[in-house]
């Protein structure tokens, strides 16, 4: 288990996994660490969410964490479960 970045898009009111979609280039992408993940998709959301302000659009595309099997290493493991009071403190403190 690893932690990806995982893109989605709002497709009709719904938020669709990327990778779902079929689309090349959008596949989850492996992180070394939680800290690293939430780093980088905060970064990337705040990046979309000014440029949606600009173009005064809804936001259509979201990054997120999420913990997921590794099928390029199968048997390493660097994530758990989040409980709702470090999910809370991630908002925060990232």
């Amino acid at each position: 288990m690893n932690w990806f970045i995982v893109v989605f898009f709002l497709v009709n009111g719904t938020w669709i996994e990327a990778d779902q979609m079929g689309e090349d280039g959008w596949s989850p992408i492996t992180q070394p660490n939680y800290k690293v993940c939430i780093q980088k998709i905060n970064e990337s959301n705040e990046r979309f969410i000014k440029i949606a302000d600009y173009r005064e659009i809804e936001v259509d595309i979201k990054f997120e964490c999420e913990c997921r099997e590794n099928l390029e290493k199968p048997n390493e493991i660097n994530c758990k479960s989040r409980n709702w009071y470090q999910k809370l403190w991630d908002k925060f403190r990232f």
